[in-house]
């Protein structure tokens, strides 16, 4: 069995957080519970899935503030099974701590 590459290792990395802010309460799931924090002004870390549809990347690309808008991490099919969900392509949180990891991670 091969290791996985750099980039699998961050993306289950990412899960994995994004699970565990999940249960803590400190994560926004799906589109309008993100926007939502956006226009808080909150700052928030957003993940939207590679795959997302072009009309909702466009959307999700123009809200302000956000400290940090991966597109290039995970797919819809992979944050949905790690969170629990039939169909997701958009998380964030705000929560310092878990930003913080999401930045050690190397995002």
């Amino acid at each position: 069995m091969t290791p996985p590459a750099a980039g699998e290792d961050r993306a289950a990395r990412l899960l994995a957080l994004l699970g565990l802010a999940r249960n803590a309460g400190r994560l926004a799931v799906g589109y309008s519970a993100v926007e939502l924090l956006v226009k808080r002004g909150e700052e928030p870390v957003v993940v939207v899935a590679i795959d997302a549809g072009p009309g909702q990347r466009g959307r999700i690309a123009r809200w302000e503030p956000v400290r940090l808008l991966l597109a290039d991490a995970v797919t819809a099919a992979d944050l949905a099974r790690a969170l629990g969900r039939d169909k997701l392509s958009v998380v964030a949180t705000s929560d310092p701590g878990f930003v913080k990891g999401i930045e050690k991670i190397g995002f």
